[in-house]
């Protein structure tokens, strides 16, 4: 049976501290942990695609679902293929044709659960050189890799690392990455009256992980993502003052030695 939340944790964006993934998803099926699947949930994904391409129509000119700095990256490295790890609808690739930025790219490849590929083939809202595909299909290499506030919604590193040395990338973008300087720790995010496990990494350990790999940061700056026209500090204020974080951030990364 599903465990009430609270008026005052109803209020939080996350809620608690635990020491592993399993313990927070625990935490999270207690309180109704449905997760972002389903139909409403595919339905909100589709949904910003669609508004993002109306207001292009009627406006010229439209924000994209969120923040991304890829179509500025793509600018100056010109790739040939791009690996979105957690895309969703594939919006980003809009947003990169809009901006004059995806010429040089042929393949877009979206790498989702299974639940959203089938639902997204089904809705047939992308064309080439957008495909879907789950992490577990064979993937080839890629010129950028990118991650746009997914890596938090994994229980480690694991799946984006072996993505990572099968797309052998050049560079590597993660957006909206919540990263703080200690070790990982694991929360519940609140949403829509469910719940979801919920990770923050650890920035070092990540770091260490890529350069043993041959990467290197070429920028880190915090990730701007406005709340209804507000870019604000993180709403973490229930958290102990060693595990808040003010913002997210964007990390650039590049191969600069062989594997």
């Amino acid at each position: 049976m599903n465990s009430p939340v609270s008026e005052q944790a109803a209020s939080r964006v996350w809620d608690g501290v635990y020491a592993t993934w399993q313990e927070a998803y625990a935490a999270a099926q207690a309180i109704g942990g449905k997760g972002l699947g389903g139909d409403a949930s595919f339905q909100r994904i589709t949904g910003q695609l669609t508004d993002y391409r109306e207001e292009l129509r009627l406006r010229g000119i439209a924000m994209p679902p969120r923040p991304s700095n890829l179509p500025m990256l793509c600018a100056l490295a010109r790739p040939g293929t791009i690996v979105d790890l957690g895309g969703s609808s594939g919006w980003c690739w809009d947003y990169l044709r809009e901006s004059g930025s995806g010429q040089t790219v042929s393949s877009y490849i979206v790498v989702e659960t299974g639940e959203i590929v089938d639902y997204m083939e089904r809705a047939s809202l992308q064309a080439a050189p957008v495909r879907y595909q789950t992490a577990e299909e064979p993937l080839g290499a890629a010129d950028v890799l990118y991650c746009n506030s997914v890596l938090q919604y994994f229980g480690s590193n694991d799946a984006f690392l072996s993505l990572l040395e099968r797309t052998d990338p050049e560079f590597i973008l993660l957006e909206d990455l919540v990263a703080g300087s200690g070790e990982d720790f694991f929360t519940t995010q609140l949403f829509r009256g469910s719940a979801i496990p919920y990770r923050f990494l650890g920035l070092q350990v990540l770091l260490e992980d890529l350069a043993a790999r041959g990467y290197v940061v070429l920028a880190r700056y915090p990730y701007a993502s406005p709340v209804r026209g507000v870019v604000a500090l993180m709403a973490m204020e229930n958290f102990p003052p060693s595990r808040q974080l003010r913002y997210s951030s964007s990390v650039l990364l590049r191969r600069m030695a062989p594997k």
